[in-house]
């Protein structure tokens, strides 16, 4: 059952799981402005840190604008979060790297010349791979920063939600569908013409320069 499993997983860090908590036993009261609204997990940091959790066997069909109500509500508390997890995760369980202060600029240019370097060697399948990964974590920690709790699903869907909450724009949505598209076609090995492979690594070069001005600072 996914809620044991993501209770395992918080407990054998070492912190406090409680599921289904009565209000009671909420680190505040949430009901004026959420109603009935529990969490499936309260799992306790520490005093002021924790996270309330939702959780849902699948990804799709998820009342994102209310879950986004819910974790802006939540947020107003100082260390405290609402986190949803599904089935259907890209990320694993209490994986916490896209939660890190925003990306340097040292860590930036240092991926950006690593990519440099790929593209400089005719490796270019890696370089779009590699650039891809780096696209898929702005855009995760961008959703994180707008509290719309969507850091963790499956790329497609992320990018559909992305665009329905108005944080990416139409052309940035168009792009990052078409090139998925491509990076899965690579992923999986299928053959994409060096042409169009070159084309693709510009626009998702220029791609990722837009997620990185977007950053907040």
């Amino acid at each position: 059952m996914l809620k044991q499993k993501v209770s395992e997983c918080y407990l054998s860090q070492g912190y406090e799981v409680i599921q289904q908590p009565h209000i009671h036993q909420l680190p505040f009261d949430l009901s004026n402005k959420l109603g009935v609204y529990s969490p499936d997990l309260l799992v306790t940091i520490s005093k002021h840190q924790g996270l309330f959790i939702t959780i849902a066997d699948y990804a799709t069909n998820l009342p994102i604008s209310n879950y986004c109500h819910i974790a802006k509500t939540i947020a107003e508390h100082s260390g405290w979060r609402f986190l949803l997890i599904t089935g259907e995760d890209a990320t694993p369980i209490a994986e916490e790297d896209i939660a890190d202060p925003k990306l340097t600029r040292s860590q930036i240019l240092h991926r950006k010349e690593r990519i440099a370097k790929l593209i400089s060697i005719g490796e270019h399948e890696p370089a779009f791979l590699s650039l891809w990964i780096f696209a898929e974590v702005l855009m995760r920690r961008h959703a994180r920063q707008a509290l719309i709790p969507i850091d963790r699903l499956p790329t497609i869907l992320m990018i559909h939600h992305l665009y329905a909450q108005l944080e990416i724009s139409e052309g940035q949505f168009e792009r990052a569908i078409a090139l998925n598209e491509i990076r899965n076609r690579v992923a999986h090995g299928f053959p994409v013409k060096s042409i169009n492979l070159n084309e693709a690594i510009e626009k998702l070069l220029n791609l990722v320069d837009e997620f990185i001005a977007a950053e907040k600072h």
